[in-house]
C-alpha cells in the first residue's frame, strides 16, 4: 500500500470510509449526552452544577461553526434537567458513553488492518477507562481555555497589544484539537500506533476540521439552504450534518495514519 495521500484514499475507499463515518456520527450522536453529564460532573468539582453544565455545553458549542447559541440552549436545556450523584450515577454514564469509543476502535482496526476484537470484557474496560480520560480531557480543555481568555483580557485591559490578538484563539483551537486527535489514533486501537503516524494523522485531522469549520459556516451564511427547506428543523439537521463532516475527517486521517503505519511495519 502506497504510504500517503494515495494510500490514505484506497484505504479510505476500501473501509466504505463513508458508510462508516456515518456509523461513527450516529454513535457520537447516541453518547453525546452522557459524555456531556461527565464532563459536567468533573467540572463541578471546582464549580457549582449550573456553572459546570454551562461551561462544558459552552466548550462544546464553540466547536459548531453556525447555530451556536441555537444548539447551546437544547443541550443545556437536556443537562440541567438530569442530576449525576454518586459512584453509581458516573459508573451509569461511562457505560452509555462507552459505544462511541468501541465504534472508533472498530473503524481504526478496520483501516489498520488489525483482527480479533480482544473479548467483550476487556474491550469494556478499555472503553470505560478512556471514557474517564476523555471527561479529565474535556476538563483540561476547558480550563486551559477559561485561562487563555483570561490572559487575553488581561492583556488587552494593561497592555498595548496589536489589533490581531484576539486571532490567537486559532492557534490554541488547533493545539487542542490536535492532542484529541492524537490521543485517539495512537491510544484508542489495540495495536499500538507509531508516534510519527498518529502525530501526523492529528495534526491533518485538525487542519481539515478547521478547514470543514469555515466551509460549513460559510455554506450556512451564504446558501441558508437548511433554514428554508426545514424551517425549525434547520438548526438540527445543520447540527447532524457538521457531526457527519467531523466524522468523515476521523475517517479520512485516520486511513493516512493506517498507510504511515503500514510503511513503518
Amino acid at each position: 500500500m502506497t504510504a500517503g495521500p494515495r494510500g490514505a484514499l484506497s484505504r479510505f475507499i476500501a473501509a466504505d470510509g463513508f458508510f462508516i463515518s456515518a456509523g461513527l456520527a450516529f454513535f457520537f450522536l447516541v453518547c453525546l449526552i452522557p459524555i456531556l453529564l461527565l464532563g459536567v460532573s468533573m467540572v463541578g468539582f471546582v464549580l457549582s452544577g449550573e456553572e459546570a453544565a454551562r461551561h462544558v455545553v459552552g466548550q462544546l458549542t464553540q466547536q459548531f461553526p453556525v447555530y451556536q447559541k441555537q444548539i447551546g440552549r437544547a443541550l443545556l436545556g437536556i443537562v440541567e434537567t438530569r442530576a449525576v450523584s454518586g459512584l453509581l450515577g458516573t459508573a451509569v454514564l461511562v457505560f452509555f458513553s462507552t459505544p462511541l469509543l468501541s465504534a472508533s476502535r472498530l473503524i481504526l482496526h478496520r483501516l489498520l488492518g488489525v483482527r480479533g476484537d480482544g473479548g467483550v470484557l476487556k474491550n469494556l474496560a478499555r472503553d470505560s477507562a478512556m471514557a474517564l480520560v476523555l471527561s479529565v480531557l474535556l476538563f483540561a480543555v476547558s480550563t486551559v481555555t477559561w485561562l487563555y481568555h483570561w490572559f487575553r483580557a488581561l492583556a488587552v485591559n494593561a497592555l498595548p497589544v496589536p489589533p490581531g490578538f484576539g486571532l490567537g484563539g486559532l492557534p490554541l483551537s488547533l493545539t487542542l484539537s490536535t492532542l484529541m486527535f492524537y490521543l485517539a489514533y495512537r491510544y484508542v486501537p489495540r495495536r499500538r500506533v507509531g508516534v510519527g503516524a498518529a502525530l501526523a494523522g492529528a495534526v491533518l485531522a485538525s487542519l481539515l476540521w478547521e478547514i470543514a469549520k469555515q466551509l460549513f459556516r460559510l455554506y450556512i451564511q451564504e446558501v441558508s439552504l437548511y433554514s428554508q427547506i426545514y424551517g425549525p428543523l434547520g438548526v438540527l439537521v445543520a447540527f447532524v450534518m457538521f457531526v457527519y463532516y467531523s466524522a468523515v475527517v476521523f475517517v479520512l486521517s485516520g486511513a493516512f495514519v493506517a498507510a504511515l503505519d503500514g510503511r513503518r511495519r
